[in-house]
């Protein structure tokens, strides 16, 4: 897991929730997902998954952030994706809205959850939506 990652879930106290993707129980979904992967210098910078009306996730080494490289992957997936398309975003991460806002998606909902088990911690995240 990279520092920047690292850092993301330690500020929402989710750090200790999330695995490994080879130990993870969610890979299938993951792999259910069509892919494109960004490399920049024959080094893998960035990918993106998405699925019928959905992006379920970008991301972007810390090391190749603010080239471009989030912006032309959610270009080439919206490509194909037909609308609406929604994705889900932690409700403070106020760069990546910025990001999606530029692409035309508006928040359609915020659910706030309250998780109480070894870690509690409360979850706020915003579901947009590009219409």
């Amino acid at each position: 897991m990279d520092r920047a990652r690292k850092q993301e879930l330690q500020s929402e106290n989710l750090e200790e929730v999330f695995l490994p993707l080879r130990d993870a129980p969610y890979l299938d979904y993951f792999l259910s997902c069509k892919i494109y992967v960004a490399f920049e210098d024959g080094i893998l910078a960035g990918l993106i998954g998405f699925r019928p009306g959905s992006l379920n996730f970008i991301y972007v080494d810390p090391t190749h952030q603010n080239k471009g490289i989030a912006t032309e992957l959610i270009k080439k997936a919206l490509v194909e994706l037909e609308r609406p398309v929604r994705l889900e975003v932690f409700t403070n991460n106020e760069r990546a809205k910025a990001l999606y806002r530029k692409f035309g998606f508006e928040r359609a909902n915020t659910i706030t959850e309250k998780w109480s088990d070894e870690f509690p911690v409360v979850f706020s995240q915003d579901t947009m939506e590009l219409r």
